[in-house]
């Protein structure tokens, strides 16, 4: 598979977006991103190099279907969420975003992500880590089929929730 300059920015156009709305608290504009059978999932680290390999029989920090994005979007709008009461601020920087193989529907997308998330009541949180999207072509453009999110830190410090990874 190959680099594609207009696809990579295309991507990076999505990949933005995403970050935007989640730093605006535009819950269902966020959502709309996700494909109808899209899945989102931040796998565990495992030893000091690797991660968790299956959601079904490892852990992972999160694992969840657009069923399961919609049920967290209610929780949070409706206060009925610990770690996002109170809502933090958060700040998503987006780098690095490379897209590759434009063979079919699916593109894959890598990019590299810095996350500051801050409420009055804690101390300031900063997390980094890597994005690997499965992206896929529909009539209005493009939408998140998947969405991985490799947390590159050995000690979770705080909750971990769909707005500050």
């Amino acid at each position: 598979m190959s680099f594609d300059a207009a696809l990579t920015a295309e991507a990076a156009d999505l990949l933005y977006r995403e970050a935007g709305h989640l730093d605006r608290r535009e819950w269902e504009a966020w959502l709309a991103l996700y494909a109808e059978d899209a899945v989102f999932w931040a796998p565990a680290i495992v030893g000091d190099e690797g991660f968790s390999e299956d959601p079904d029989n490892d852990v992972s920090l999160i694992y969840l279907d657009r069923a399961g994005l919609e049920a967290r979007i209610f929780r949070i709008e409706g206060g009925d969420s610990f770690a996002s009461t109170p809502l933090p601020h958060t700040a998503h920087l987006v780098s690095n975003v490379r897209a590759v193989g434009a063979g079919g529907p699916e593109i894959e997308v890598s990019a590299t992500w810095l996350v500051n998330s801050f409420r009055r009541t804690d101390p300031p949180i900063l997390r980094a880590g890597r994005y690997a999207y499965t992206l896929r072509r529909s009539a209005s453009g493009l939408t998140i089929a998947r969405k991985t999110v490799h947390v590159l830190d050995d000690r979770i410090v705080g909750p971990i929730d769909i707005f500050n990874i």
